[in-house]
């Protein structure tokens, strides 16, 4: 090899020389295509997998979305359930802790178990960002964590109702009586589609379907603090039953106590109807407890 030429001699014998220039730029350019071959390929290969990856993305986008939008729907009712909850939890454990018959031993410890983290709720978290399933995947954890939290809630609450039962001359004021004979309930508390009209409505009770004429009772010893017609609840009764307690009647058809009146748990205070924002014979009850709508449902003992 020369400094200007390499010399190649072929398998018949002959020589032939091929400027170094030349060779080199002939090897640097065999080199970049079979590097630019194998980028393509690869280039190729990733481009296929990205196709894929956004076909199956939006074969399953809309499923992706409408389970999204269902954990978020359960999470906010869960969180609100949890909420209305701990109001009502904190309002007996104060009145156990106040009340020397029931013992401010019991309402104490339950005070101090109930404030007690525990271990499986001891959450983590960070700023990373997720993708959609990832997203899915913590939601439904989040829920399950939320569902188990309030079903030790309603634990909670039982025992703390159990010993309310111990007191029978505070229970009377105490709202867990049904308001009627019978009935079933034919609207839930919270997120309903409207039932005149449609759309998405916030109902602030439960409705009791019962025949027209029905006697409706109070669900507690206190005070008739509203009888008269209200707007869409129609013909309205609303007690108050002190320490933060009051519940309402509502779309009745008439009305059978006046306003001032003093009324003791179980007596009669009009008929179901259907007055006022209406669609049929029924009962609109609702509890509130320090000036805030619960799900009757906490509060009722039986049916």
């Amino acid at each position: 090899m020369s400094d200007k030429f390499y010399t190649f001699t072929s398998p018949e014998g002959k020589t032939r020389k091929i400027p170094a220039l030349a060779f080199k730029a002939a090897a640097v350019l065999a080199v970049a295509a079979v590097g630019f071959g194998v980028y393509a390929a690869y280039a190729f290969m990733r481009y296929h997998g990205l196709q894929q990856e956004f076909a199956d993305y939006r074969a399953h986008k809309a499923e992706y979305e409408e389970r999204m939008q269902s954990l978020l729907d359960d999470n906010e009712k869960m969180l609100r359930d949890m909420n209305e909850m701990a109001t009502l939890e904190s309002r007996l454990r104060r009145a156990l802790i106040r009340d020397p018959e029931a013992g401010l031993q019991l309402g104490t410890a339950a005070q101090d178990e109930s404030t007690a983290v525990k271990p499986e709720y001891m959450g983590q978290g960070g700023p990373a960002g997720m993708n959609m399933p990832e997203q899915l995947g913590v939601l439904e954890v989040q829920n399950k964590n939320i569902k188990q939290q309030i079903d030790d809630k309603k634990a909670s609450m039982k025992e703390l109702l159990a010993a309310m039962e111990k007191r029978s001359n505070s229970l009377n004021a105490f709202p867990d009586l049904w308001p009627t004979e019978g009935g079933v309930i034919s609207s839930d508390y919270g997120g309903r589609m409207a039932p005149i009209g449609g759309g998405y409505d916030w109902h602030p009770g439960i409705d009791i379907a019962v025949d027209f004429g029905a006697p409706v009772y109070a669900a507690a010893a206190g005070t008739v603090e509203m009888a008269c017609w209200n707007g869409g609840y129609g013909r309205y009764v609303k007690l108050d039953h002190g320490n933060g307690y009051e519940t309402a009647y509502g779309h009745m058809s008439g009305i059978a106590v006046e306003e001032g009146q003093v009324v003791r748990k179980g007596d009669f205070i009009g008929f179901a109807g259907s007055s006022g924002y209406s669609t049929g014979p029924h009962v609109h009850f609702e509890v509130l407890v320090d000036g805030e709508y619960v799900d009757p449902m906490y509060m009722l003992s039986c049916k």
